[in-house]
């Protein structure tokens, strides 16, 4: 008996995922321009989810319109979830990078000061050190593609194992999304705190900015609280009480636009705003205006900082750094 991919996973509009495909290309037209134009890590991930993103949607308007062929739709289905999933590896670690950049400037603000780091930057940095975000990251990718190939695959032995792989996977996804959260209130915390001791012609952090922040993570919190709510009920088959075509909350149009990809989309908007993410040209000229920034044996702005500044940036010089900071 043939399987209906586009029922299974929930799939009936094509119109809608054709919008976003467009509104996606768009998007990636012009982060490829800032990438292009500003040679930071941001904007080229930023691409870079948009690229997946077009691909996806094209998938899903794909499979939509051929559910009744089999094996053409079970290999589109596969690779739709699989690109979805890498998509939010990539906006997460958007944000992430984000937090970096922003840290590092809070950095160099601390050391032109030449006071001692304070408690939340040290936080900061010592999950920065080791590149343990991206190990998380890299591990839920996995999860998530082995489990959808065993999930949506030929083999009904692997199903089970496919959605033991897809749950640890989105639960791995909510755990860095957390991080991404908390460590979004403490560089609001670092950023207010220097604003109000150092005396500077460029803003250490506006209100505005500050609040896109938490928007950018409220609105990447509900987008994983989302899956990781419906992920037992996606694996399990159950109905859900709020239609009657008897699918799963994840696979609920009426609610995965709104909850999951309308977030997304938001988030990726969010990071348009002007000011947002720090410029090469504004790192640059920040380290001029700090000398003891990288000065060795000179107390908190010295040799500490140097280590912290090379482990955090994994191994990149000074230089190197600030052409890649956005």
């Amino acid at each position: 008996m043939a399987t209906n991919y586009a029922q299974v996973l929930g799939i009936q509009n094509k119109w809608a995922p054709i919008l976003f495909a467009v509104i996606y290309f768009l998007l990636m037209l012009w982060y490829l321009l800032q990438a292009a134009r500003k040679h930071g890590w941001i904007y080229p991930f930023l691409a870079f989810f948009s690229l997946l993103r077009v691909i996806s949607f094209s998938l899903r308007a794909a499979i939509a319109s051929n559910h009744h062929n089999d094996a053409f739709s079970r290999s589109m289905a596969i690779a739709y979830s699989v690109l979805y999933n890498v998509g939010y590896f990539s906006i997460l670690f958007s944000a992430y990078r984000l937090l970096h950049d922003r840290r590092w400037m809070a950095k160099i603000n601390n050391a032109r000061e030449k006071g001692r780091s304070s408690a939340p930057y040290r936080v900061m940095g010592g999950f920065h050190k080791g590149r343990l975000m991206e190990l998380l990251l890299l591990l839920c990718v996995i999860l998530g593609a082995v489990g959808v190939a065993f999930t949506l695959g030929a083999k009904v032995g692997r199903v089970n194992l496919g959605n033991r792989l897809t749950d640890a996977s989105t639960y791995l996804f909510l755990a860095a999304t957390v991080i991404v959260v908390l460590g979004s209130f403490l560089l609001i915390h670092l950023e207010r705190s220097l604003r109000t001791s150092i005396a500077t012609q460029t803003p250490i952090g506006t209100t505005t900015q500050h609040l896109i922040l938490l928007l950018i993570s409220a609105l990447l919190l509900l987008r994983i609280l989302f899956y990781a709510s419906t992920v037992h009920q996606r694996a399990n088959g159950q109905p859900t009480p709020t239609q009657q075509i008897k699918q799963t909350a994840i696979g609920n149009e009426h609610l995965w636009y709104p909850l999951a990809a309308l977030a997304e989309l938001l988030v990726v908007l969010l990071f348009l705003a002007p000011g947002l993410i720090p410029l090469r040209a504004a790192l640059l000229r920040h380290r001029r205006n700090a000398p003891h920034a990288n000065e060795k044996g000179t107390g908190p702005t010295g040799a500490g900082y140097a280590a912290g500044d090379t482990a955090a940036t994994g191994g990149l010089g000074a230089v190197d750094h600030g052409m890649g900071a956005v």
